[in-house]
């Protein structure tokens, strides 16, 4: 099957919840979800699931914005492609400083203003996840169905051949196929939606 322009394709596979939770660290890859431009940081991660106010407030202690350290979610959006990399406390010194709203955060670049410069417009969110908050959220997230790179996934399955047999059920565009045949599969499109049941 090819790439067609506007289309992504769907895979839908199960796998025990132990699995699942290692599926979960391809989120340090990113995921990709759409944005709008001018919105907050904040909103935008209140749309995705699992993510509540208080988790967001007491379990997400580190967070990046391309690049750059992040201490206020009332950010914008802006531009038509973003990063947003989020993780729980880091240890040591390095957390100390990357922590959101610490006494240290003048160790660090930080970034606190957005350019918005159309607002409403489409931005094209990658959001990554690290430690704690891709095993706590990653399977609920795969329950409902993420937009991935299939380059990333494929790195990630081909060090892990024990993870793929383990998979079962697996629909690719309709067509079942075998673990075996999944990564073939997945290197003929840019994309796809995978949805993963526990």
């Amino acid at each position: 099957m090819k790439d067609q322009p506007g289309v992504v394709p769907s895979v839908t596979l199960s796998c025990s919840e132990s699995n699942l939770i290692r599926l979960a660290t391809v989120l340090q890859s990113g995921f990709i979800k759409a944005g709008t431009e001018g919105d907050s940081i904040y909103s935008f991660l209140l749309r995705l699931p699992g993510f509540t106010e208080d988790y967001l407030l007491r379990e997400v202690q580190t967070i990046f914005y391309n690049g750059d350290a992040l201490d206020d979610l009332d950010s914008a959006l802006a531009g038509g492609f973003a990063t947003i990399a989020l993780g729980s406390a880091m240890p040591g010194l390095a957390g100390a400083i990357m922590k959101k709203g610490s006494v240290c955060a003048a160790f660090r670049k930080t970034r606190t203003v957005q350019n918005v410069s159309r607002q409403g417009d489409p931005v094209q969110v990658r959001v990554k996840l690290f430690n704690t908050i891709a095993r706590d959220r990653g399977p609920r997230l795969f329950n409902t169905g993420l937009r991935l790179d299939t380059h990333d996934l494929i790195l990630f399955l081909e060090l892990r051949p024990r993870l793929v047999d383990a998979f079962s059920d697996i629909i690719f565009d309709n067509t079942q196929l075998a673990p075996e045949l999944l990564i073939e599969s997945l290197s003929s499109v840019a994309q796809i939606r995978l949805e993963v049941r526990g």
